[in-house]
């Protein structure tokens, strides 16, 4: 009883091992990447070191173990050595950082990841500052079997319950570093709880070694490492099995999303697999005759229900949707979808071990060396898998054929442990044959309905794949949605990409991107981008720049462009100004002694492994050190991944590292940062830049200083206010890798982010020269009313008050900016604009031609009163009248509250005569019509414009948007009737869907 009780205090210690052990490795693979960046190379060159070391220290204990007589007290002094050196490794990244700077940096631009220098270097650094703790690691299984294993039916039982129990110890570390601890208390300190727990279990072993006698030395015959078939078996087993987590997580990855919880959730099920494996067959292990029939059947069983869990693929998604499963969903949803997809095949990958150290044992003494051997030939062939999955197998095969490559090598493994087997195994030999047969004659399909699932929102991605690549870090897709293009990385949505452009103003946040720099610093002339995305940010950056830096992680998103280069007939990398660079950027920027006058980050979702580390202090440090004096920084943000601490928490981080922060809003779901190091006014320097290349702006709606003017929300004073008291967010605290992907509902999308940053108005401050009245339209028109509304109220003048009141209440409440608009009226009965404003919030009773609104505008001059007249004809369907309007239509000025009527009204009479040039016309000023704010009434009319004139995908496209807006009947069902004249009956099941919101919008 004395001895089963130190055995399992010792099982209990060893479950606080593989515990710390999956807390390293979780947090030293984030610090490595504030390092090498996330690029593949770099990830892969961790990976690979950490796991040649846990090899190598299996490796050393094959031959020292034998002659170690008191094991439990080694294993505890191990483990202090392993607490000591994980303290040191923060300190040697540190070193490592200077070292690379000095033998990489000083590149004159940004380099790509795939250099051999670079990679050598990565795998050396990390191979330097992880050797020794994980080395240390690799050597306490075979320690502890010495000590468990005293007769010789104990060997398999008791080495595959101590794998098991520090296997379950792993899973217990990646859930409490996923879900507690790198949440509540980061990466530094999650190190510190790691460190402390290995010193706790040196105390134990302490303890636990005294009173035990000595073991005796094995004689050096028996300390002789002896060559077993196996051994190289276990090693190719390795790599299949790893390829199998690597299928999983990408694929488990499109379900579950890519933030640390989901990782956490995933790589738990997989080793909770091979720790429920191990531990049934620690019991079936007894002799070599039975572990080398377990051996081949574990291997028929990993290739049979990997296949089979690979196979109901497809059906996952839709359980995941059942049961509210996803990035910010229930985690037991989570977990069961993750055990669904892993746990089949992983129970048999957890059986090889405990199988193969029988089978390579000789003896009881023979335990401790057997265990070693088996652990390292294992990680070795691990360490292959990684590398080659990642490098060739992906990539080359996708995710199908990389399935049947490790199913068929499992298979394979079998029929050689079969054929090598004493006695043979004709009869799972004969199996194993049988199944290669199978798998050649029937594979598996490819899982589109996981391919095809969209992480953010409800159904799966819509129209034809027009680009399928798998990735070194990421699963790219392009799928023909007929009006455009959508791009999507592991099922999160990159960009819409439009096969035309009928409304510029579309993506407006993307071409902001491209545009604020220079509309902040005109003189700029060089720009960083970070992120390539669909290319939109491109496509805007504004003539005046000469060289643009382009920086993208993951290759097949650039394979993708240049599959739409053939379709499109461009692409934005043809730009002469352009470079790309295939790095992560952090790597990137830390080997470059480049500067540049702009520098903008797009990454997409804030909370994944390649984007949250572009958040930090650190990195908008890095980002200061590689800007001109006066550079601009523009930095994205989705306002559905953030709440208003994280929101705040960002602002201030900026304000950490730059004096000078400014927020901007050019549409609704995202918002710009601007930070520099020196003071701006961006009033002044926009019109400085309108002025310089106005057709650069004009063509994105920026015309006039109010089009930009509305889009600024937060200046510096304002911004320090917003964040005063927040959490900086730093590589040790990312608050944004461990919060953003899970908000839901509480998130910033909606009215709550108009609401949290409604009270501060730059505009306000300062006597701006506007024409707050065509602002205040303007910010209607961007869907902002309750800026609107906020901004008018706070206006000096009382009737300049009333005036903006009427028209930033015009779309939401027609009947309080009517009385706005009579209060106007009664100041200064000449105002047009407000007479003009009454008259077009009762605009029904205006074209029903009624005596007391003919009366009313009857003092309107010039277009307003054409407009006016206008809009009766049009009701009317007299289109000669309308005609006869179109001198004073056409001398409408873009700041007369007239004018996007008054453009509207001469589109319509154009579209309806059969003259082509005049068709011609009409699509000309209708697209003058989109380069403003579109409302549903724009989309319609335009889309017949554009009909008209043989244009049918732009038409599509209009109709499309018209679909997705609120309000206007009308349109929706003009939108409905010219549907049905553009899609032909055999194509209308491919439209279905659009037809059927443009009816929701029309009833």
């Amino acid at each position: 009883m004395a001895i089963d009780l130190r055995f399992g205090l010792i099982l209990l210690c060893f479950l606080l091992s593989g515990f710390a052990a999956l807390l390293y490795e979780t947090a030293w693979a984030r610090e490595f990447a504030f390092l090498f960046g996330t690029s593949e190379l770099a990830v892969l060159s961790v990976l690979a070191a950490y796991m040649a070391g846990l090899a190598g220290g299996a490796a050393a204990a094959a031959r020292l173990v034998s002659r170690i007589r008191r094991p439990v007290l080694v294993y505890g002094l191990l483990e202090l050595g392993i607490a000591a050196s994980a303290l040191a490794v923060p300190a040697a990244i540190r070193a490592s950082l200077w070292l690379q700077a000095a033998a990489l940096g000083g590149r004159a631009t940004p380099p790509d990841e795939a250099s051999a220098t670079g990679g050598l270097f990565y795998v050396a650094c990390a191979f330097a500052i992880l050797i020794v703790p994980t080395g240390l690691m690799g050597a306490t299984l075979p320690l502890l079997a010495r000590h468990a294993v005293r007769r010789e039916e104990e060997i398999g039982r008791r080495v595959g319950v101590l794998y098991a129990i520090n296997t379950a110890g792993a899973v217990a570390g990646t859930l409490a570093t996923g879900f507690v601890l790198l949440p509540a208390l980061g990466l530094r300190l999650t190190v510190y709880i790691g460190a402390a727990t290995n010193a706790l279990v040196f105390c134990a072993a302490a303890l636990l070694a005294r009173g035990v006698p000595l073991l005796d030395a094995a004689p050096v015959s028996l300390r002789r490492a002896r060559f077993h078939w196996v051994l190289p078996l276990v090693a190719l087993s390795g790599a299949a099995s790893f390829t199998y987590e690597v299928i999983w997580m990408r694929l488990l990855g499109y379900l579950l999303g890519g933030s640390i919880q989901s990782f956490a959730t995933m790589l738990a099920s997989f080793l909770l697999g091979i720790a429920l494996g191990s531990a049934v067959a620690a019991r079936l292990a007894r002799d070599p005759a039975r572990a080398g029939r377990g051996f081949a059947l574990a291997q028929i069983g990993a290739a049979a229900l990997s296949l089979l869990a690979f196979g109901a693929a497809d059906h996952l998604p839709d359980l995941a949707r059942a049961l509210d499963a996803g990035r910010s969903g229930s985690q037991a949803a989570n977990a069961l979808i993750a055990v669904l997809g892993l746990l089949p095949g992983t129970l048999c990958i957890g059986a090889v071990f405990p199988f193969a150290v029988r089978l390579v044992a000789r003896d009881t003494a023979d335990a401790a060396p057997a265990s070693a051997r088996v652990y390292a030939w294992s990680t070795l062939g691990a360490i292959g898998g990684a590398l080659l999955s990642g490098y060739a197998l992906l990539p080359a095969l996708r995710f199908t054929g990389a399935m049947c490559a490790a199913a068929a090598l499992n298979l394979l493994l079998a029929l050689a442990a079969a054929c090598l087997a004493r006695p043979a195994l004709r009869g799972v030999g004969a199996v194993a044959v049988a199944g290669l047969a199978l798998l050649l004659l029937l594979p598996p399909a490819t899982p589109w309905n996981v391919l095809r699932y969209r992480a953010i929102g409800d159904a799966g991605w819509d129209g034809d794949v027009t680009y399928y690549g798998v990735g070194r870090s990421s699963t790219v897709l392009l799928f023909d949605q007929r009006t455009d293009w959508r791009l999507t990385t592991n099922g999160l949505p990159e960009s819409e990409i439009d096969r035309a452009q009928p409304a510029p103003n579309r993506h407006l946040t993307s071409r902001w991107l491209a545009l604020l720099p220079v509309l902040l610093r005109p003189e700029a002339r060089s720009m960083l981008v970070v992120g390539l995305g669909g290319g939109l940010t491109l496509e805007a950056a504004p003539s005046t720049l000469e060289s643009i830096h382009v920086i993208e992680l993951e290759p097949e998103v650039v394979r993708a462009h240049e599959r739409l280069a053939e379709l499109r007939g461009f692409s934005p990398l043809a730009d002469p100004r352009v470079q790309l660079v295939l790095n992560d950027a952090r790597g990137a920027l830390l080997l470059t002694d480049a500067r540049f006058d702009a520098i903008v980050s797009q990454p997409s979702h804030p909370w994944t492994v390649g984007a949250s580390h572009l958040y930090t202090r650190e990195f908008f440090t890095l980002v200061s050190d590689h800007l001109e004096p006066g550079g601009i920084f523009v930095q994205w943000i989705g306002l559905s991944y953030v709440d208003a601490a994280l929101l705040r928490s960002l602002v201030a981080t900026l304000l950490e590292v730059f004096p000078y922060v400014t927020l901007f809003q050019p549409a609704q779901g995202a918002v710009l940062f601007a930070a520099s190091n020196a003071p701006f006014d961006p009033l002044e320097t926009s019109a400085q830049a309108l002025r310089r290349a106005p057709e650069d702006f004009a063509r994105f709606g920026l015309r006039v200083l109010e089009d930009f003017a509305a889009g600024w929300v937060l200046d510096s004073p304002d911004a320090r206010r917003f964040a005063a008291n927040a959490r900086i967010n730093t590589d040790d605290r990312n608050q944004l890798a461990t919060r953003s992907a899970g908000l839901g509902q509480n998130s910033l999308a909606g009215p709550a982010g108009s609401r949290l940053l409604l009270r501060y108005q730059p505009l306000l401050s300062r006597d701006t020269g506007l024409q707050m009245p065509y602002l205040v339209r303007h910010l209607v028109g961007k869907r902002a009313p309750g800026r609107a509304v906020h901004l008018a109220s706070n206006l000096e003048d009382s009737f300049e008050r009333m005036l903006a009141l009427g028209w930033a209440r015009s779309a939401s409440d027609p009947r309080r900016a009517a009385e706005h608009f009579r209060r106007a009226l009664r100041r200064d009965p000449t105002a047009q604009s407000a007479r003009f404003g009454l008259l077009r919030v009762q605009r029904r009773g205006v074209e029903s031609g009624a005596a007391r609104y003919l009366e009313l505008a009857e003092p309107l001059d010039g277009a307003a009163a054409a407009v006016v007249a206008g809009w009766r004809h049009a009701a009317a369907g007299d289109w000669q009248a309308l005609r006869a309007l179109e001198p004073a239509l056409a001398a409408a000025e873009l700041r007369d509250p007239a004018y996007r009527d008054a453009l509207r009204l001469r589109v319509q009479w154009r579209n309806a005569g059969g003259d082509p040039a005049l068709h011609a016309q009409a699509l000309e000023i209708a697209t003058e019509m989109l380069r403003g704010e579109l409302t549903p009434g724009d989309a319609a009319v335009a889309a017949e414009a554009f009909a008209a004139a043989g244009q049918r995908v732009q038409a599509l496209q209009l109709l499309d948007l018209l679909s997705r807006m609120g309000g206007n009947r009308g349109a929706a069902r003009a939108g409905v009737a010219l549907l049905d004249t553009l899609v032909p009956e055999a194509e209308a099941a491919q439209w279905a869907a659009l037809r059927k919101r443009l009816q929701r919008r029309a009833e």
